[in-house]
């Protein structure tokens, strides 16, 4: 410990300050040396590896990007022509619907008109078979009423009326 205070007393005071003088200059050196060889070597050898590593990342963006483009243009432009599709799919239904519908419509047509025309037939045969019917009862009532008329006339008066009195009677009550 004696020779330790000796040194310290003859020295500076502070050991690691005692050193600087010995090796400073050669850790300076060396330090600068290092540095220079480790910044060359950045310089040099890592950063053109890193700048085209990123260039070559940054192209294939820019190139899957312009892909993606042409693919999203692409599939729009499929997705248009399947509209155009489905619009004209929906059009030539809309037309083989109305084309069957006024198929439909004219045969339907066509079947009432002739029904009608049968059931017009059978009602204008009917019709005049009413108005003989008619007609023949009608004739009917007035010589049945005037025989009735006779027979009352002469039971009520005891003489027979004549056939053209009793005509006239009948006529007129019957408003014809």
């Amino acid at each position: 410990m004696a020779t330790e205070t000796a040194e310290h007393a003859s020295g500076s005071g502070f050991p690691p300050f005692d050193q600087i003088m010995d090796t400073g200059v050669s850790q300076v050196f060396w330090l600068i040396v290092t540095f220079a060889v480790l910044y060359f070597a950045v310089a040099n050898v890592f950063l053109p590896k890193i700048r085209k590593a990123v260039e070559d990342r940054d192209g294939a963006i820019k190139r899957d990007v312009a892909e993606a483009a042409v693919l999203s243009g692409k599939a729009d432009e499929s997705v248009k022509q399947f509209e155009a599709q489905i619009a004209a799919a929906r059009a030539n239904a809309r037309d083989t619907a109305s084309k069957a519908k006024a198929e439909a419509d004219a045969k339907t047509a066509a079947a009432t008109a002739a029904k009608e025309a049968e059931l017009n037939a059978r009602l204008a045969a009917a019709e005049a078979r009413i108005s003989d019917t008619r007609a023949k009862a009608m004739a009917n009532v007035s010589a049945v009423a005037e025989d009735a008329a006779a027979a009352i006339a002469e039971k009520l008066t005891g003489a027979k009326p004549s056939p053209a009195a009793v005509k006239a009677a009948v006529a007129g009550a019957m408003g014809g």
